[in-house]
């Protein structure tokens, strides 16, 4: 109880923040939820209570560190190289700001050499990949070119070559001259001998007359198509097939000419595919500057980050007492 005269501090609620007293009831009421509210938080705290705990989290703002912004490109996860760098913080438990600036460092050098490892890959894939696009390409382009000499060899008054598609071992002209020989033999089976049919017989096999490695579909129908065309008393006297026969003759090579372009084409497909498999194999390891110059920042990085580590497990070593680990110097004569 205060003295006459003396000066009596009004009761404050602690929340009260205004500067105004409020009633000696209301502030008991204040006081009386404010302490209900404290004792709830501090049962359903979660939060750190040991000095260790406390020094840990408070690392949890560090997301990045100081060496990512010039490690970290646009294109690539900042997620990812903040778990690189959480993973690397939980194993080596740095003690001070020295080990964590060198937990820093040495967490941008595993994210470049991580870097490395996909440039590498994007390296061999480049050689593999793309490889059966661009064989294929040049196949198409040889096809042409083999289209443009057998197109000029069927061309009057020109010296032709001895060229045709189905002598080339490229599948691009195998798979034409099955296309040819299925239209012509779709035709003659309607028509018969036609002109049609000969200049056909001209884009696969060049102009009629060429000597080529061996007998061709083009020099059976022209023979087989001069007979057709002899009267009643040639074809009796001569002892030469009917009309009728000479047609069956040539359509059964028109057949089997189809079909053997079809077994050649499959056992080139074969060749091909093992030709491909051995080449992709071949290229996993690119003999190229660019994987070089891959191989050789590899290295680099790996002998920074040998040296860092060391150089990290010195300064915990002497913060906690401990001797350093004696130096192993290897000359190598």
């Amino acid at each position: 109880m205060a003295k006459k005269g003396q000066h009596q501090a009004p009761e404050t609620s602690p929340t009260n923040t205004t500067g105004n007293a409020p009633s000696p009831q209301s502030g008991k009421q204040g006081q009386g939820t404010q302490s209900g509210t404290n004792l709830a938080a501090t049962r359903n705290a979660t939060g750190p209570r040991t000095k260790l705990g406390k020094r840990r989290s408070s690392k949890n703002a560090i997301k990045f560190g100081i060496f990512s912004k010039a490690t970290l490109l646009e294109s690539e996860s900042r997620a990812e190289y903040a778990s690189l760098r959480a993973a690397l913080w939980k194993s080596k438990q740095p003690g001070d700001e020295f080990e964590e600036i060198l937990l820093d460092k040495m967490a941008s050098n595993l994210w470049r050499q991580r870097r490395v490892l996909i440039a590498e890959g994007a390296e061999i894939r480049k050689n593999t990949e793309f490889l059966e696009f661009d064989r294929w390409q040049k196949k198409l382009e040889e096809a042409e070119e083999i289209s443009q000499k057998v197109y000029q060899a069927a061309k009057p008054g020109i010296a032709p070559e001895p060229v045709g598609l189905v002598w080339s071992e490229n599948l691009e002209a195998l798979e034409s001259s099955l296309e040819i020989l299925c239209e012509l033999k779709e035709s003659f089976e309607a028509k018969g001998f036609d002109e049609d049919d000969e200049f056909k017989l001209k884009q696969i096999y060049g102009l009629w007359g060429v000597i080529h490695l061996r007998r061709t579909l083009q020099d059976d129908y022209m023979d087989w198509a001069v007979t057709e065309n002899l009267t009643e008393e040639e074809r009796t006297a001569g002892g030469y097939l009917t009309s009728d026969e000479c047609k069956q003759n040539v359509a059964d090579l028109v057949g089997a000419e189809i079909k053997w372009l079809k077994s050649h084409k499959k056992d080139l497909e074969s060749s091909e595919a093992k030709r491909m498999e051995v080449e992709i194999l071949r290229q996993c390891v690119p003999d190229s500057p660019g994987l070089d110059s891959l191989l050789r920042v590899s290295s680099n990085l790996t002998r920074d980050f040998d040296r860092m580590l060391t150089q990290y497990d010195h300064a915990q070593r002497m913060r906690r007492g401990q001797p350093p680990p004696p130096e192993i110097n290897v000359k190598i004569s």
